[in-house]
């Protein structure tokens, strides 16, 4: 699966609108400095390498780079700001799902996808 990157709130305006196709989005926040960060950040793209289309699309956003892009979106999504981090959004751009740090699991990937799959 590709992964986009959102580098400004353009991007993330963008990349919200994918929604309307029916789609669910994923967004993930990684720290490049922080060794937790980095951990999940490997485990997740090892989880994107082994998912297809299933109507979901997955963006990264690095948090030290797209610091005002991240503060943005914890605001406008009410999850607060945290790295490593991951927000799963329902095609309506509600919140679906949010973990951060080791509790971004795959297991629970894998089956939020299982449900979209219904």
């Amino acid at each position: 699966m590709k992964i986009k990157k959102i580098r400004s709130l353009d991007d993330w305006e963008k990349f919200k609108k994918l929604t309307a196709e029916g789609n669910e989005l994923i967004i993930f926040k990684y720290s490049p400095f922080c060794p937790t960060s980095h951990y999940v950040e490997h485990e997740f793209d090892e989880w994107c390498r082994n998912i297809n289309g299933n109507k979901v699309k997955v963006a990264k956003i690095n948090v030290i780079s797209a610091r005002s892009v991240s503060n943005n979106i914890a605001r406008e999504l009410n999850v607060a700001h945290e790295s490593p981090q991951l927000i799963w959004l329902d095609e309506n751009g509600n919140v679906k799902w949010h973990a951060s740090h080791y509790k971004i699991d795959e297991k629970d990937l894998y089956q939020l996808l299982k449900t979209r799959e219904k």
